[in-house]
């Protein structure tokens, strides 16, 4: 991961089950492969991912690509079946049988348990049927951390689920938001903040409302740490697309309204607007860069023809060498840069690569003077 430049902008069923798959296989790379125990070499994973899960769950999709995972798995199951409490215990590193909402699940794991996420740096409190695939998580995990935000989610895609305009992806246009506002469903927490909030967190609320609670607690509407990541796109399905919401069964949406009415009343909170701080895109990896950077700083090229000349003090021929030679490797950057995230990515990357020659030649000019 590269260094980030930050640019400010104002800112204000069976057809849908297919659609649900689809998108599933096109997430997930369309190869998979069959979840695979906890092994001790995993031990150094920093990150947590914290779900409370049903039996109508999409747990599998976030395990099955065959990559290396960064992070660990914790489940608490609110499911009466023993077989699929026997299936999820198999992988993933911890889970544990119990009743209740997400929230109200992890509150109890840190009663009993305070010290549990001391080896994590972040902890995402994730809804069990979000379709998305490893490699998007440790994206978005990486990002999250890198980035430096106390809470931050992925943004989603149109189709499913989507409550709010703020968390909705931009486009390849933006790889992330600065915002004042992350959904209940999936945030990504700085485990500190995290740890914080579960202190004032009484377990009264079950899912509606609780993203104002903690964006309240930690004035995501003044310090600007909270994010939307569009570098990861993922997909919440509809209620339909699964046969029905388990949340309205647990307690109906009525009664979960009232209830933060009465939360935000006896704390008075403020279900402020929706605000998109800044538009920001990353910047390619410095590696990438290095073709546009000085001669003694840019990739090394293997050439005699090269080395003689500029061995011989006939600088302008060998810079002409260097750029002959630099040609197609740059093409052939351009053109990965293309098949992987498009022309938008493409054209930013050359912008940034003449940027810093620009710099370079005004440094190299001011000491010249």
């Amino acid at each position: 991961m590269g260094k980030f430049d930050r640019l400010n902008v104002d800112g204000a069923t069976s057809r849908a089950s297919d659609y649900a798959h689809e998108v599933a296989a096109a997430l997930s790379e369309r190869h998979a492969s069959r979840p695979q125990p906890i092994t001790p070499t995993d031990r150094d994973r920093r990150w947590c991912l914290f779900t409370s899960a049903g039996d109508k769950n999409n747990i599998h999709l976030w395990l099955r690509d065959k990559v290396s995972r960064k992070w660990d798995l914790v489940i608490a199951y609110y499911g009466d079946s023993d077989q699929t409490f026997s299936k999820l215990s198999k992988i993933c590193f911890y889970a544990f049988r119990t009743k209740g909402s997400k929230f109200q699940n992890l509150k109890k794991l840190v009663s009993e348990k305070p010290r549990f996420f001391d080896q994590y740096s972040l902890v995402w409190v994730c809804d069990d049927d979000i379709v998305m695939s490893a490699p998007q998580i440790n994206e978005a995990f990486e990002l999250t951390e890198t980035l430096g935000f106390w809470v931050a989610q992925p943004a989603l895609l149109p189709g499913g689920r989507n409550s709010h305009w703020i968390t909705c992806c931009t486009g390849r246009q933006w790889d992330y938001r600065i915002v004042n506002f992350v959904e209940v469903m999936m945030p990504i927490f700085r485990r500190d903040k995290l740890i914080e909030f579960l202190g004032v967190y009484d377990g009264s609320l079950i899912g509606w409302g609780i993203e104002w609670w903690y964006a309240n607690f930690l004035q995501a509407d003044s310090f600007g740490r909270f994010g939307i990541l569009d570098r990861v796109k993922v997909f919440n399905p509809r209620p339909e697309m699964k046969g029905g919401s388990e949340i309205d069964w647990l307690r109906p949406a009525s009664l979960r309204e009232a209830d933060w009415n009465n939360v935000r009343e006896k704390y008075r909170l403020i279900q402020y607007p929706h605000k998109v701080f800044a538009y920001c895109k990353l910047s390619p990896t410095r590696a990438t860069l290095r073709i546009f950077y000085p001669l003694e700083q840019g990739p090394p090229l293997n050439s005699r023809l090269f080395e003689w000349l500029w061995g011989s003090g006939r600088r302008r021929a060998a810079r002409l060498v260097r750029c002959a030679l630099l040609g197609p490797l740059f093409l052939r950057i351009v053109l990965r840069i293309v098949l992987e995230r498009g022309w938008n990515d493409a054209t930013w990357f050359i912008k940034c690569g003449l940027i810093i020659r620009r710099q370079n030649r005004n440094v190299r000019s001011s000491y010249s003077h």
